[in-house]
């Protein structure tokens, strides 16, 4: 069986013959060829050839933004927009002028329309990208104050989408079975989410949602256009699994705050997807106690870079015991036992094997990174789990 094949097989709730082990190894690749601190072994090879020398499904569930982050295919990232590989449809800025200035590390993006003009600035040094970062920092946003409301809503209800499947299925061709390609839309799972998440400073944003309520859910109005557009393309795509929704959080996207505004669109959205036989995950890499059952609720089918404690306070066993066989996890292992000022050798070991046994039978899992390799991770370790799954990973598991 394929690393593909298993992966679906999880993800459809289907035994495959072993437990399907897809590691997030792009950002620690990336910083450490930055570094020059690449293991020996790997030192001539690119990450494709470093997954294949271990033996492990290619992990194509997030976009590699590296080749992207100061191109034009990140250009309006402050709008929330990438136009990179894994996205199966191009987006149009209609009656939208946009203007870049570049000056170092910076780049400031402005957008000129009919009803007014907003403007971003976005930031990506050099350190940034050694550190593991692969994505800038939006340090200006482009909604600043009441009246850029309006200049938003223009922009994003005038937005032209178009599919792009030719090129994506181009793309998912390359991998091939060594992995499974996502349809990428957006990291936010909802319009209000988005403006959360790309539109405005977060603390702007809750006063906002106080002080402007109405201003806010006009501005949801023109995104959901969006929103439903993105989702109708994407549905027509050949992916057997569509990326929507990343980086809850108990505190931030609270339950309440969850329920009223991101749980409605992503069950309507997995229900699109699901009568195209398609399924949805979304990126739940956060504190998600408090957000289990809304999860169960919102139509979701896999919960990917779930992260269990000791990173957050719920045990894999709870949040599969919550997820009742209706949501597949995709993660399980927690990013900070890969540092070795963390945990010792006998200790992740141990760590692995109890982990093992709680997910057993291990129906409704791929093991995975959450969310991703730190750039100073030892690699030894990942090599571990490989050893661990060769020994112990015939489905069902009895360990």
């Amino acid at each position: 069986m394929t690393h593909k094949e298993r992966m679906l097989k999880a993800a459809r709730g289907e035994w495959a013959d072993k437990l399907p082990w897809a590691p997030r190894l792009d950002l620690w690749f990336q910083s450490n060829f930055l570094r020059k601190t690449l293991p020996q072994e790997y030192a001539n090879m690119n990450i494709e050839e470093i997954y294949d020398s271990l033996g492990v499904a290619h992990y194509y569930v997030t976009p590699n933004f590296y080749d992207y982050t100061m191109g034009e295919g990140m250009i309006d990232r402050g709008l929330g927009i990438y136009r990179v590989a894994g996205v199966p449809f191009e987006v149009e800025l209609v009656n939208v002028d946009r203007i870049v200035e570049r000056e170092g590390d910076v780049t400031k993006v402005g957008y000129n329309t009919p009803v007014g003009n907003v403007s971003c600035k976005l930031v990506y040094t050099e350190e940034m990208q050694c550190a593991g970062m692969s994505i800038s920092w939006i340090a200006e946003h482009v909604i600043k104050e009441p009246k850029d409301f309006e200049v938003v809503a223009y922009i994003f209800r005038n937005m032209k989408i178009t599919p792009k499947y030719e090129e994506y299925t181009k793309y998912e061709n390359s991998v091939g079975d060594k992995g499974l390609v996502l349809a990428y839309t957006s990291a936010a799972g909802s319009p209000m989410h988005h403006i959360m998440k790309f539109l405005m400073d977060q603390n702007d944003f809750f006063l906002a949602l106080y002080d402007y309520p109405e201003e806010l859910g006009k501005l949801c109005e023109s995104i959901k256009v969006y929103y439903d557009s993105m989702m109708g393309v994407t549905s027509g795509c050949s992916a057997e699994i569509v990326f929507l929704g990343a980086n809850y959080d108990e505190k931030l996207t609270y339950p309440p705050f969850f329920e009223k505004y991101i749980q409605p669109y992503l069950q309507e959205y997995s229900g699109i997807l699901h009568k195209n036989n398609k399924l949805l995950l979304s990126h739940c890499d956060g504190e998600n106690q408090g957000l289990l059952s809304l999860l169960v609720n919102s139509g979701i089918d896999i919960a990917e870079a779930v992260c269990p404690k000791p990173m957050t306070k719920c045990t894999i066993r709870e949040i599969k015991n919550a997820f009742k066989d209706q949501i597949t996890i995709f993660g399980g292992i927690p990013s900070c036992i890969f540092l070795e000022d963390v945990i010792s050798n006998d200790d992740f070991r141990v760590f692995m094997l109890n982990l093992f046994g709680e997910i057993a039978p291990g129906i409704r899992f791929i093991l995975g990174i959450s969310d991703t390799l730190p750039p100073d991770a030892k690699f030894d370790r990942v090599k571990k789990v490989c050893e661990l799954i060769d020994r112990y990973g015939t489905l069902p598991l009895k360990i």
